[in-house]
């Protein structure tokens, strides 16, 4: 009888993971296994009140052709200013974060021109970014699963890097560190 293989969670690095795993010269059963109604993880396609789709995930993504050459700007705020705020007790409202991302797009960036769509999420405490002792920790688990040699893998944005790219590389080395072998691409 084959081996199965189970991916848990069906985020970008579990797509990578069954892609590469599928694609072995022997491939295993692979069964993805996702909490959520959708795959995809945090990369995710929404329609704005005015029919306008936005890109959200790790990074913004545009979508190929004419659409994405007037596609998203995605703009991340937080950090001091925003504890001040909270502190001062200013309501936080969807009108002053597109201000606020309008006049940093502006500063920064130059983009004087007002968007013709705008799509406001508060998403406290957010922004990717690991903690202090992140990778000791990491390596700890590593160790961890070896010593006991426990069958698992470990992939995804908690571990090796927040951008789509790390995570679908984290997906890829997870399907070698499995298979033994790098699969077919």
């Amino acid at each position: 009888m084959g081996r199965t293989v189970v991916v848990l969670g069906g985020g970008i690095s579990g797509l990578a993971a069954s892609y590469h795993l599928s694609r072995a010269p022997c491939p295993p059963k692979v069964v993805l296994v996702e909490g959520s109604e959708r795959l995809g993880g945090w990369i995710r396609s929404v329609r704005g009140p005015n029919g306008a789709i936005f890109e959200l995930g790790p990074r913004g993504i545009r979508p190929a052709g004419a659409l994405g050459a007037r596609t998203l700007l995605l703009v991340m705020l937080g950090g001091s200013w925003l504890q001040t705020l909270e502190a001062s007790g200013c309501v936080l409202s969807q009108e002053l974060f597109q201000q606020r991302a309008q006049g940093a797009a502006a500063t920064q960036l130059g983009l004087k021109e007002l968007p013709s769509h705008c799509l406001v999420h508060l998403h406290k405490n957010c922004i990717p970014q690991y903690t202090l002792g992140h990778w000791q920790k990491l390596e700890a688990a590593r160790q961890f699963l070896a010593a006991h040699r426990l069958p698992l893998t470990l992939a995804g944005a908690s571990y090796e890097g927040v951008a789509v790219n790390d995570c679908i590389e984290s997906g890829r080395q997870a399907a070698v560190s499995v298979l033994g072998t790098e699969p077919n691409s």
